[in-house]
């Protein structure tokens, strides 16, 4: 076969230039520090390298997630501490008001404490993180916990229904903070003043207190409250069919009310329901829930609600029967007695929700000791897929160095071949 003097030196070049791109290519990588800088050089490294650096990114993330709930929860922790030294100093005066040696002088003075502690308490069931949010409203972390009703003149809650939970871990979440209506709301009471629960929320014990301090001894109003958080739980748009449902108040006549349109929130709904509840019985908000309750009050007040047809029941959180009565005016002994028994159960509480936050901020540590372990062991990975070795690559390159130079000289002397040095 013959063979080109041009196409003898062209293969020749064409090696040399081989030669020359896997030099570079080792210089590339002794400069880079790095084996596989395109996924040409290794399709398969290439593909590995991504998922490593794809875990480790999320596993970041998870340890900064880690550090958010950390920051609020210790928010929480200081706040649940605040409001333990407020129930403390409220069962101390409360103690202090039971002495019979006290003029009604003195229990005014008394009096003017505990409604600070309300309102220091208020703010401390408010409390907001840097960013703004309340730490006791869970998923609704843009609205304040409690507000005062108008209406009653108690605190409620207006927070979400659900807490708040990160992920820090691909399996483990944590929640961020506890639901203000658990530790503030939700205490169990034996007193005659509790809801249809059984509970009362520690800002009435306290109101309690200041009222008898007053000598303000309220009988109570029959109401009952449903459980849902209407602004999740109720459909606002026109219903398909009517809902219709009965209030007694009192045990007289039963009231019937329909609902037929549509609504844009629960405060339409309430004035609708007022326009057909007559007298005797009054619709109102509370917090996220909605309540009726009787307008005359003691003992004999009483209220009962009785579905016709439709959901509004269920929506808002009723059991069809339900029933309330209030409660006759209690003497200052009895109201004390029964505040300073709330408030211990307030202060358990505080204490229960305080042992949470001390679980979870263990589970933190625990988690971020994994994560940081895991991060290492994975970019140790990371670093054997991707990273040089100097010493193999080194020699690499001197080889392909040599190689090269032979290469250079073999063309050259080839280059010099011609059958004219011959003749």
């Amino acid at each position: 076969m013959r063979i080109s003097t041009a196409w003898a030196q062209q293969l020749s070049v064409t090696a040399m230039a081989n030669q020359q791109s896997k030099l570079a290519n080792l210089q590339q990588q002794l400069s880079t520090g790095v084996k596989v800088s395109v996924p040409a050089d290794d399709p398969g490294a290439a593909a590995r390298i991504l998922d490593l650096d794809k875990t480790i990114d999320k596993t970041k993330q998870y340890q900064n997630n880690i550090a958010t709930t950390r920051g609020r929860l210790n928010i929480e922790e200081s706040a649940l501490a605040t409001s333990g030294g407020i129930l403390d100093r409220a069962r101390d005066l409360t103690i202090q008001a039971m002495n019979d040696t006290l003029n009604s002088n003195d229990r005014l003075g008394i009096k003017t404490e505990v409604d600070q502690l309300i309102q220091q308490l208020a703010g401390v069931a408010n409390t907001q993180n840097a960013n703004g949010e309340f730490i006791f409203s869970g998923d609704l972390s843009n609205v304040p916990a409690f507000t005062k009703n108008a209406t009653t003149g108690n605190y409620v809650y207006q927070g979400g229904p659900e807490q708040r939970a990160l992920q820090i871990s691909p399996t483990r979440q944590v929640a961020d903070g506890d639901l203000g209506v658990n530790v503030f709301e939700n205490v169990k009471s034996s007193s005659p003043a509790a809801d249809e629960n059984g509970n009362r929320s520690v800002f009435n014990t306290l109101k309690a207190l200041s009222d008898g301090l007053n000598a303000t001894f309220k009988p109570t109003s029959g109401a009952i409250t449903g459980d849902r958080f209407l602004r999740y739980g109720m459909d606002y748009s026109l219903p398909a069919a009517p809902a219709s449902f009965t209030l007694t108040a009192d045990g007289g006549a039963a009231v019937p009310i329909v609902l037929n349109t549509a609504f844009t929130d629960m405060a339409s709904v309430v004035k609708a329901i007022n326009l057909q509840a007559g007298p005797t019985i009054q619709a109102r908000s509370n917090g996220n829930r909605i309540e009726f309750a009787s307008l005359s009050a003691g003992a004999g007040s009483s209220i009962q609600i009785n579905n016709t047809s439709g959901t509004f029941l269920t929506d808002a959180g009723f059991s069809n029967g339900q029933n309330k009565t209030g409660t006759a005016a209690q003497a200052l002994q009895g109201q004390l007695t029964d505040v300073l028994s709330d408030l211990d159960a307030a202060k358990n509480s505080i204490l229960e929700a305080r042992t949470s936050v001390g679980g979870r901020l263990n589970a933190l540590s625990d988690q971020e000791t994994q994560n940081e372990k895991f991060i290492l062991d994975t970019k140790t990975t990371l670093s054997q897929t991707q990273d040089l070795d100097y010493a193999d690559a080194y020699s690499k390159f001197q080889m392909q160095t040599t190689a090269l130079q032979a290469a250079q000289q073999a063309f050259s002397k080839v280059k010099g071949l011609s059958l004219f040095n011959y003749l």
